[in-house]
């Protein structure tokens, strides 16, 4: 699943009037196109190669699964405190998911930088199977990644739920399967996540880290495809979207132990701020409103005027952790503006997106001093 994405806004309103500008443009056009080709026949020849392994390895005993890289952790479990914060904590690096400067196209959670560039966090490495990110999330301490991994055409061992500590490089293999979504609680004791492929109805569960338990599915009570869970800040309840059948999305809150749903509002993609105060969500026009837990709706000074009065890109949105200011990821880049729809700028050209379009830009949080 090779992606090609080419801005030309830049060459709009005359600037290639010029034939010799043209050609350049084109020659870059089709220079790209080809590269882009040339990793998408690695990727295949190297899927067919491991396919070919794999196939080898029944007859070996299993002899490839048990080789190719450091093998996470299986265990179900670890501390509270390993992922809980010890203190307030501020706004790090924006993280997001990058695949355009990466060799072969491998994933990584990467930190905007200087100028929209891209530094690794987490580099998602083929030597240990991990190709493609469907997603990720901060600790509340800033220590560890959740991390969603799903292979589009390479079969592979380290598809599932993981979490990786970036100071020990720790690995834990939580489940296999699809996960999307990713929200960790402010306690850091609990994560909710989607599973569920691009087609398949979504389903919400919630992953308690700190016990050699199941993940227990969220009982919802809702007629459709469940997405994007976020958590208040008491950890008491959960916002999430419902896509019904006829394509409608609508924004909910319920409590962890499936009761008291409520419905909010029409639209998707909902985030609680750290405050607890508001919900922002995508509305009807797609791009992005407020609203108290209770579902009033709040008007920012920003918001445009009109039916949609709405702020910022159409893009889900993620709050900051000081509250301050609102990231977007779309297909034309991630945006971030702040928390009242003001000093709206992109940040970088990278989308955030992954292959499998499922990712969202995070904060990572750091010790406040």
């Amino acid at each position: 699943m090779d992606r090609t994405v080419v801005d030309v806004s830049k060459y709009r309103q005359g600037r290639l009037s010029s034939p010799s500008r043209l050609r350049e443009w084109l020659t870059a056009l089709i220079g790209e196109a080809r590269e882009r080709a040339r990793r998408r026949r690695r990727r295949i020849a190297a899927g067919l190669f491991v396919t070919a392994l794999a196939v080898l390895s029944v007859g070996l005993g299993g002899f490839f699964n048990n080789g190719g890289g450091t093998r996470p952790e299986r265990q179900p479990s670890i501390p509270a405190r390993a992922t809980a914060a010890s203190g307030p904590v501020a706004n790090g690096p924006l993280t997001l998911l990058a695949n355009h400067h990466v060799p072969y196209d491998d994933e990584q959670v990467a930190e905007i930088g200087v100028f929209g560039a891209t530094g690794a966090v987490f580099h998602c490495s083929a030597a240990k199977g991990c190709h493609e990110l469907t997603g990720f999330a901060w600790s509340p301490n800033g220590r560890w990644l959740a991390i969603g991994a799903d292979t589009v055409s390479i079969p592979s061992d380290y598809n599932g739920l993981h979490l990786y500590n970036l100071a020990t490089e720790r690995d834990i293999h939580l489940a296999t399967g699809h996960f999307v979504q990713l929200s960790w609680s402010r306690d850091g004791s609990e994560l909710a996540y989607v599973t569920g492929g691009l087609i398949a109805r979504g389903y919400i569960y919630v992953y308690d880290v700190t016990r050699p338990a199941p993940a227990e599915l969220l009982e919802t009570g809702t007629e459709g495809r469940d997405a994007f869970p976020t958590w208040s800040p008491d950890g008491r309840r959960i916002a999430f979207a419902t896509k019904s059948d006829d394509g409608r999305w609508s924004v909910s809150t319920i409590a962890t132990d499936g009761s008291s749903r409520r419905l909010l509002a029409r639209g998707g993609s909902p985030a609680w701020s750290p405050d607890g105060r508001l919900i922002a969500y995508r509305g009807r026009c797609g791009r992005v409103r407020l609203m108290t837990p209770d579902g009033r709706r709040v008007l920012p000074a920003h918001a445009g005027p009109g039916a949609c009065s709405e702020i910022g890109v159409a893009g889900a949105p993620v709050w900051s952790l000081d509250g301050r200011q609102i990231a977007m990821g779309t297909r034309s880049g991630t945006y971030v503006m702040g928390r009242g729809g003001g000093h709206l700028h992109l940040v970088t050209g990278e989308d955030g997106l992954g292959v499998w379009g499922t990712g969202l830009p995070a904060w990572q949080p750091v010790p406040k001093r």
